[in-house]
Parts: structure tokens; C-alpha cells; sequence
């Protein structure tokens, strides 16, 4: 699934991913927003490798997805068909409850209140891609 979201004003698409542990933002994406990437000695592990090195992180990037909004660090990796990915930990700490059958997830803010944001399927890419990170 993927849901919009905005980062420095403009619309993108991001890969909801409950396999990925966190914010994840592709290496040329940061270098197109003109983000500052600290190096990082952090290392990921993925489906294909061992472990993996990031390429750094870039803190306080202005996220915005539906009327959620707030400053999140993003770990810079190496993705080919995907510019942002948002992992689970992620996901719980904002209290997203996903429903795919209704193509929407709840973003909770309160003990009555939610946030109710559109999700799509529809890739941006050319080929299907087998996504594990």
C-alpha cells in the first residue's frame, strides 16, 4: 500500500511497509530535496543481504501525511524502486491502524479522534517488485 504524503511542500508517494522498521527516504530523493545527510554508522539489515550500511540520517524533515504533520529523521539507504518507506515502529508510534479492504488508514490523535487518510496500490514503477527491506 502507499499513501501520500508531503515533505518541503510537495506531494510524493511512500511504501507502507510493517516489514521495515522505520522512516527510510531513498539516497537520491535527500540529495534532490537538498537535505543535510549526517553520516551514520548505523546498519540495516535486509531480506537479500546480511547487513547493510546506511548512507546517513537527515533529522527534522517536515512530514505531512493527510492533516498529520511533524518533524521525523529519516535513515538514507540505497532503495531502487522506492524513495520513501514507512516502517512499522514508525507506524506505531503515530498510531496508524492500517484497514487495506478499505483502502484508508486511522491516524489516532485522541481518545475520540482520528485522522482518516486515503491509500493507493497503484505503483509508480514499470516492472512488479518484491518489496522487503
Amino acid at each position: 500500500m502507499f499513501v501520500d504524503i508531503n515533505i518541503a511542500g510537495q506531494k510524493w508517494s511512500a511504501l507502507i511497509d510493517t516489514r521495515a522498521s522505520d522512516l527510510f527516504i531513498s539516497e537520491k530523493a535527500g540529495k534532490k530535496f537538498g537535505l543535510s545527510i549526517k553520516k551514520s554508522n548505523k546498519k540495516i539489515k535486509t531480506i537479500n543481504f546480511e547487513e547493510a550500511p546506511t548512507m546517513g540520517v537527515v533529522h527534522n524533515v517536515e512530514l505531512q501525511i493527510g492533516e498529520w504533520k511533524a518533524k521525523e529523521d529519516f535513515e538514507v539507504i540505497q532503495l531502487d524502486d522506492y524513495d520513501y518507506v514507512l516502517g512499522l515502529n514508525f507506524l506505531d508510534r503515530i498510531q496508524v491502524v492500517l484497514y487495506p479492504r478499505a483502502d484508508v488508514i486511522h491516524i489516532i490523535t485522541g481518545p475520540l479522534t482520528k485522522i482518516i487518510v486515503p491509500v493507493h496500490r497503484d505503483m509508480k514503477v514499470e516492472t512488479k517488485v518484491l518489496s522487503s527491506i
